[in-house]
């Protein structure tokens, strides 16, 4: 899926990133720090936020968007070690990453536990930090069971992205800690800084 979308994809996000994505990315990137793992990198969009000095990596399963991406660090001046990688099998030793960033990819792994144990395996402790943006089922009511009903169709035609997944109680599951959360649209998108418990 994600390989057949990757030449549209920007163009496709360009309202919601003048919306709400660009400022999101502005709070957030600029938090990440020393060795940085970035799951789902898709086009490449975090990547004129990160600080100076950080030391990159960055990872999807989508070569398509992986080649955009590797456009993008290039007429950006930005070093970064791209890869191809399954988010749900990580292959970096235990403890190697201070920072993992992730950009609405917990809303379409298949399975989110074992996501997060993976990226709480990789994370250095104490002190890796994960800084999430992902869109999820709102806390306002309404707008939640509009988000319930609109999934059924959307993940029928996509098959991979949720619009309704839990995840700011998956991570408490997983033993993260929630440091900071900041709100969009009702909920439906959110900002998240955590840390292994």
């Amino acid at each position: 899926m994600f390989d057949r979308i990757a030449a549209p994809y920007d163009r496709g996000m360009a309202p919601l990133e003048r919306l709400w994505l660009r400022e999101m990315r502005s709070h957030l990137l600029p938090l990440a720090r020393g060795r940085v793992l970035e799951i789902g990198v898709g086009t490449g969009a975090n990547l004129p936020f990160y600080p100076p000095g950080v030391n990159l990596t960055a990872i999807d399963e989508s070569g398509d968007m992986l080649s955009v991406a590797a456009r993008r660090a290039v007429s950006l001046e930005r070093r970064v070690q791209l890869g191809k990688m399954d988010v749900e099998s990580l292959a970096f030793p235990e403890a190697c990453f201070d920072t993992i960033v992730a950009s609405w990819v917990l809303c379409s792994v298949v399975d989110q536990q074992r996501t997060l144990g993976e990226l709480g395996r990789v994370l250095r402790k104490p002190g890796g930090q994960l800084l999430l943006l992902e869109h999820m089922r709102p806390q306002a009511r309404s707008l939640a069971w509009l988000t319930d009903l609109l999934n059924i169709p959307w993940y029928a035609y996509n098959g991979r992205c949720h619009l309704n997944r839990e995840t700011q109680d998956a991570l408490v599951q997983a033993r993260f800690c929630l440091d900071r959360v900041e709100s969009r649209a009702g909920g439906l998108l959110r900002l998240l800084v955590a840390r292994i418990a």
